[in-house]
């Protein structure tokens, strides 16, 4: 939300994560917002990106072999793809919104030990995680155990800016 061109809406806070039950067209909409703040993002999606979002990565979660592609099946080398994109580009942004696929392929449980695993290192890290949940697709256990260990996301969320960065 803007008011006389300040931006009033509650920053993100570095190192915890964050869920948004949202429908999908508010992903491209936050991913873009990062990109204008010029915060480093990895934007994980099962979704071929509509548009180009200049400023972050893109990881497509896919079982179709391609460059830029995961296998929703290798949590490992997803993780592995994060791991990297922190080390290459600092304290960013992980932005999850395959949940769906990530779950029909390698389950429940698997998944969740796997979004427990970027939260952690999202907070060794300092950075953000945020997860895309559509919940009329999912398991309401999952939803439950989201909802349980991330904060919600504020709608009118920004990340932090570089007042983050300074020792005072």
């Amino acid at each position: 939300m803007h008011k006389g061109g300040v931006s009033i809406a509650p920053p993100l806070k570095r190192g915890l994560g964050y869920l948004a039950l949202d429908p999908d067209d508010t992903v491209l909409s936050f991913v873009r917002f990062l990109a204008a703040a010029r915060t480093p993002f990895l934007w994980m999606t099962s979704d071929q990106p509509r548009a180009t979002v200049d400023g972050g990565d893109v990881l497509r979660v896919t079982t179709l072999r391609g460059i830029g592609n995961a296998d929703p099946r290798r949590l490992k080398d997803i993780r592995a793809a994060a791991t990297t994109f922190f080390d290459e580009r600092g304290p960013g942004a992980l932005v999850l919104d395959c949940l769906a696929p990530l779950v029909l392929h390698s389950g429940v449980e698997r998944v969740l030990r796997f979004v427990d695993d970027l939260h952690e290192e999202t907070a060794m890290r300092n950075a953000f995680l945020v997860v895309f949940a559509n919940p009329s697709g999912m398991n309401r256990r999952m939803i439950a155990w989201l909802e349980r260990e991330l904060d919600a996301l504020p709608r009118d969320a920004e990340p932090a800016g570089v007042e983050d960065h300074l020792v005072v």
